[in-house]
């Protein structure tokens, strides 16, 4: 077992708080206004909102996550993220599922 925390001390950006071959964890922290740009994982990739507000994009619908709700993209989905209304955490993970 690994107990994973986040750094308290992150405002903006990733936070990486597991990097391994064939899963990522990471702490997004993405305030009032910022964006995160169009791109596509080749990983599953699952998204909790944890604090605020932020709204998930594809290139067929958008979703605003607040916290406890979640998305689940396949590999290759398009994605992107923007905060245009309220600061906004999530956790993102990056995994090769089992089969």
């Amino acid at each position: 077992m690994k107990i994973l925390a986040s750094d308290p001390e992150v405002t903006s950006g990733p936070d990486q708080m597991l990097a391994q071959r064939h899963l990522k964890i990471t702490h997004l922290v993405l305030p009032k206004g910022k964006t995160i740009q169009r791109h596509q994982s080749l990983m599953t990739v699952t998204v909790v909102s944890i604090k605020g507000s932020i709204q998930f994009h594809t290139d067929d619908d958008v979703t605003t996550l607040t916290p406890g709700k979640a998305v689940v993209m396949t590999p290759g989905e398009f994605h992107w993220l923007e905060a245009p209304d309220a600061d906004g955490e999530v956790i993102v993970v990056h995994g090769v599922l089992a089969q």
